[in-house]
């Protein structure tokens, strides 16, 4: 076998080489029923009804999320399947090409090592076309299935993975000084929630003040810091409400958005 074609088979099997990251999504919608259902007798002053109904309608965003989550974890999956099937065929095919030390010292003897030769060129071939193909197929189960954020941050935003992160953590216990993924204080939350989605944040409160920029109340966003005072930040995930490790003995939840407060959009 030539040099030239082991080598062509070897950069056809690279194309698979290492394993693919595992993805772990986590929208559990029976574990946050029960906690936004708590969650909408939080406010027990005027707006009762209208707070109960954006409480509705994060449980159905949860709910859509986690049915977004079981098309892409199960398309992951199978993605790696093909992934791991593609590296073996691709393998065989350059272990073959590597074993084959025959020597052609007569004119058959050639015509068959050149056979072999382009029969595995094709095979290798056929591997990674039909690995493309499947990727393709992969991709296009994706663009039906979209998640259902709670305000305007687009879900594919850095912004929008940041609440998906933040409301994973429902119910999570307050812990002074802790940053995650299972015991939060208020920064420690939103500081981990950004941190998902690749964007770095200050550690504490007095530091996030000055993270990303001003922004008026009246242009929040989901993914908006919020800050009802210098000692304690939220997350905004729209409607008017926000998603908070409130204080000690508490656990991570949705409060509704304050008056007084000042905002900061983080820059990503």
């Amino acid at each position: 076998m030539s040099g030239s074609d082991v080598a062509a088979l070897s950069r056809a099997h690279q194309l698979f080489a290492g394993s693919p990251a595992d993805v772990a999504l986590d929208a559990p919608p029976p574990r946050y029923d029960a906690l936004l259902q708590r969650s909408a007798a939080l406010n027990s002053a005027g707006g009762q009804q209208l707070y109960k109904s954006m409480v509705d309608r994060s449980r159905d965003a949860l709910h859509s999320a986690a049915a977004t989550d079981g098309t892409i974890t199960a398309t992951i999956a199978e993605a790696r399947r093909d992934h791991a099937v593609a590296h073996a065929l691709t393998k065989s095919v350059l272990d073959e090409a590597r074993a084959d030390t025959a020597i052609a010292d007569n004119p058959i003897a050639q015509r068959e090592a050149i056979r072999r030769r382009v029969a595995r060129l094709h095979a290798q071939q056929a591997h990674v076309l039909a690995a493309r193909r499947k990727a393709r197929r992969h991709r296009s189960r994706w663009h039906p299935v979209s998640y259902r954020m709670f305000g305007h941050a687009m879900p594919g935003s850095r912004a929008g993975i940041a609440v998906r992160a933040a409301l994973s953590r429902l119910g999570r216990p307050y812990v002074w000084g802790a940053t995650g993924p299972d015991q939060f204080d208020c920064s420690g939350l939103t500081q981990w929630s950004y941190a998902r989605a690749g964007i770095h944040l200050d550690r504490t409160t007095y530091q996030q003040i000055y993270d990303g920029v001003p922004v008026p109340r009246s242009q929040v966003r989901p993914g908006d810091l919020v800050f009802p005072s210098a000692g304690h930040v939220q997350l905004a995930i729209g409607h008017n409400l926000v998603v908070e490790a409130p204080h000690s003995g508490a656990t991570v939840r949705i409060s509704p958005l304050g008056a007084g407060v000042q905002i900061r959009r983080p820059l990503g």
